[in-house]
């Protein structure tokens, strides 16, 4: 089996970084020889696959992650995953999702209208969007044109009552 351990002068790191107290050294000591059993007993292709699994992990929560942070407020649940086992018996993230609330605010276009652009932001907050943020993306600006349109006919609509209104006051006015 081969195993390689690296440590930090082997690193050519400075001295100041490869001093330790009595305590941190005890600790380091216990974690680099649960390291090293880990490494006795895992293949050379064991560990690679361990350490992709361990890179998947932290780049599936980052991903879910930024999605939480910009869906302030819209957020149905928290993140949830799908683990699969590593071999060294923990449970790695290798996707995930964030359920967020995407419908339209009943009676206030202007509401949706914000409301469809911070869904867009959550959607793509990820650095690597997958393709199911770029659809919930591209769902939400059509939302918001919908609800610009309707914005839209509301105004025009509002002016033309004014308009009638107006109209009305210089007939009586003339009469």
């Amino acid at each position: 089996m081969n195993s390689v351990t690296i440590n930090a002068g082997q690193l050519g790191l400075p001295a100041s970084f490869q001093k330790q107290t009595a305590s941190e050294r005890n600790n380091s000591d216990e974690v680099a020889r649960a390291d090293n059993k880990a490494q006795e007993t895992l293949s050379t292709q064991q560990l690679n696959d361990l350490r992709k699994l361990q890179a998947i992990d932290k780049r599936v929560r980052a991903h879910e992650q930024a999605h939480v942070n910009a869906s302030a407020g819209l957020v149905r649940s928290g993140a949830s995953f799908t683990t699969q086992r590593g071999v060294d018996g923990q449970q790695y993230a290798v996707a995930g999702e964030v359920s967020i609330d995407t419908s339209k605010v009943a009676g206030d276009p202007q509401a949706t209208i914000l409301k469809a652009r911070q869904i867009q932001r959550a959607a793509q907050a990820p650095m690597d969007p997958s393709a199911q943020d770029r659809a919930v993306a591209a769902s939400a600006y059509a939302l918001e044109q919908q609800a610009t349109v309707e914005l839209r006919d509301l105004k025009l609509l509002d002016a033309q009552l004014s308009k009638d209104t107006t109209s009305e006051k210089t007939i009586d006015e003339q009469a």
